[in-house]
């Protein structure tokens, strides 16, 4: 018997909703969710949706979205970039190459939904997500979304996404009427990269919508991590070099950004001499010669800046790097809202 054959063949864990909004070993001191007679189908933003779960928790109502994907559309994405088992990490891929992945993949997309109950709000607060291809061989990993999808009778030569959402309650209620405000996030679309000097222009062109720009580059210069008042991390080596790009875009575009196209290089662990004392009042006569970090976990740093400065001018910050680099690729960066705001309601079924 096939690794898979086994995992199709395991029974399931029992079907346990609580206000967590996890699929899975979730935690049992809360009672299990009532499912409620409510359910759905509807078409949104280029796909079709299935809410066949609805359940009553005593801290929160706890809804299943269920988005179609077609099989053929996911293959063919897979093919492109030569995705599998060995290949299936954007670590294998360049940083523009990455964002490219997320944006052109079936899977990829996110949304926001607001409870309305009886009329009334609400928001909500925390959610997982499983997914199902029908032609992937199945792993330990992805038996979440086999399992859910098994559970609601959905058709299996499909691929499904699909999100556990819990909006928070201050007590259990009847549910008389149920509907949901959808709003999908903003996708990054990643545009030709390009190289460019104070004074030079370069003609952007938005993806999707065919809208012309004209960047022009006022000003660039080196920068550290000490001219912008940001300390360093004790017992850390921490990379702090980068380009500063102060630039203009006409016409302006909310929520336009660059990136570089590199990422910055990784925080390594300073070797200490024999004896010598680090924070905490360790000593230490050997250390590993490389670790990554980025905000505690690994990766390499970098430094985003979201806002632009007024009244026209934007600054973007290439990655910080130990050594400071020569030049500096960027990739423009198009917002693009892949579905309209909606409502959707459901029907009570009893």
């Amino acid at each position: 018997m096939t690794e898979e054959q086994e995992l199709l063949e395991q029974q399931p864990p029992e079907w346990y909703i609580t206000s967590h909004a996890s699929f899975w070993n979730h935690s049992r001191r809360e009672r299990p969710g009532i499912q409620l007679p409510f359910s759905g189908e509807f078409d949104w933003a280029g796909s079709h949706w299935v809410v066949p779960g609805v359940y009553s928790c005593g801290k929160a109502l706890v809804v299943d979205f269920c988005r179609q994907v077609e099989p053929e559309a996911m293959e063919s994405f897979m093919e492109k970039w030569h995705l599998g088992p060995e290949n299936d990490s954007t670590e294998n891929f360049t940083k523009e190459e990455a964002l490219r992945l997320e944006v052109e993949s079936p899977m990829s997309f996110s949304f926001h939904p607001t409870a309305v109950v009886n009329g009334k709000t609400f928001r909500a607060s925390r959610g997982s997500a499983a997914g199902y291809l029908p032609f992937v061989q199945l792993e330990a990993t992805e038996q979440e979304g086999y399992w859910a999808a098994c559970h609601y009778g959905l058709d299996l030569s499909k691929a499904w996404h699909i999100w556990r959402f819990s909006f928070p309650w201050s007590r259990r209620r009847e549910v008389e009427s149920l509907s949901f405000e959808l709003k999908a996030e903003k996708v990054r679309l990643p545009g030709p990269s390009f190289q460019i000097q104070p004074g030079e222009q370069v003609e952007l062109t938005h993806p999707i919508t065919g809208e012309n720009m004209t960047l022009t580059a006022q000003d660039l210069q080196r920068e550290t991590l000490e001219d912008l008042g940001i300390p360093g991390m004790e017992g850390w080596e921490v990379p702090s070099h980068c380009w500063k790009l102060s630039y203009t875009l006409e016409p302006a575009l909310e929520d336009f950004s660059l990136e570089d196209v590199l990422e910055g290089d990784q925080m390594r662990p300073k070797t200490p001499k024999e004896g010598e004392i680090l924070g905490g009042g360790i000593a230490v006569t050997s250390m590993a010669s490389s670790v990554g970090i980025i905000g505690g976990a690994d990766g390499p740093t970098a430094l985003y800046v979201g806002a632009p400065q007024p009244p026209v001018c934007r600054v973007a910050y290439s990655g910080l790097r130990f050594e400071p680099a020569e030049q500096v690729t960027w990739v423009p960066i198009f917002p693009w809202k892949s579905g309209e705001d909606r409502t959707v309601s459901l029907e009570k079924t009893q």
